[in-house]
């Protein structure tokens, strides 16, 4: 009884949540490199990224792993107004469903064909960063995109190597449970992208 006393009392103590929350005190590149671990949508985005190079060869694997954080990089460098932040985060969901859709799909494609919605998925982060700049005016752009593109890049390597290394080990197994988890992910983003309209 007294546990949910005190979660109630929580929850009626709780003010607005801010999916992107900025510190001051963190710094900016630090802001830029925690900002792809705190945003769900980017995270379900690399996630269906690892996930898709993980599953692939090794060109597939090499061109994700690099080029995402670049084109990201770039995007972030293209002018967009604060306004335009919440299309950039349905940019974000909408790639993730899509490209987890096709390790769902898993039949086989042509590297250059894959790279297609790769690359146009990797531009969703870019112009979500672009937008925060735009937004948070305090922020020293050199210092946050670096930031930003350090922090996609580990976190998806580090999903990617998680990804691979269960394929070695459990190679069968592995394979379901790659596409069962990018269900999950295409789930995640409806529900995300769902949410934004109700």
């Amino acid at each position: 009884m007294k546990w949910g006393l005190a979660a109630l009392g929580l929850l009626l103590s709780g003010t607005d949540a801010q999916a992107h929350a900025f510190s001051p005190d963190a710094g900016h590149f630090y802001n830029g490199l925690l900002h792809a671990f705190v945003d769900p949508a980017q995270i379900l985005l690399l996630l269906a990224l690892a996930l898709l190079a993980a599953q692939r060869d090794l060109t597939v694997a090499r061109a994700v792993a690099v080029g995402v954080p670049l084109l990201a990089l770039a995007a972030s460098l293209v002018p967009i107004r604060p306004e335009w932040l919440a299309f950039a985060e349905v940019w974000v969901l909408t790639a993730a469903a899509v490209v987890a859709a096709l390790v769902v799909w898993g039949r086989a494609m042509s590297a250059w064909l894959l790279l297609v919605p790769v690359g146009l998925a990797a531009l969703g982060p870019g112009l979500v960063n672009g937008a925060e700049l735009a937004r948070e005016s305090w922020l020293i752009p050199r210092l946050y995109l670096s930031g930003a593109a350090t922090g996609i890049f580990f976190l998806l390597t580090a999903m990617f190597v998680c990804a691979a290394k269960a394929r070695d080990h459990f190679d069968s197994v592995a394979a379901i449970g790659v596409r069962v988890l990018a269900s999950w992910v295409v789930a995640g983003s409806a529900m995300l992208l769902a949410l934004r309209w109700a």
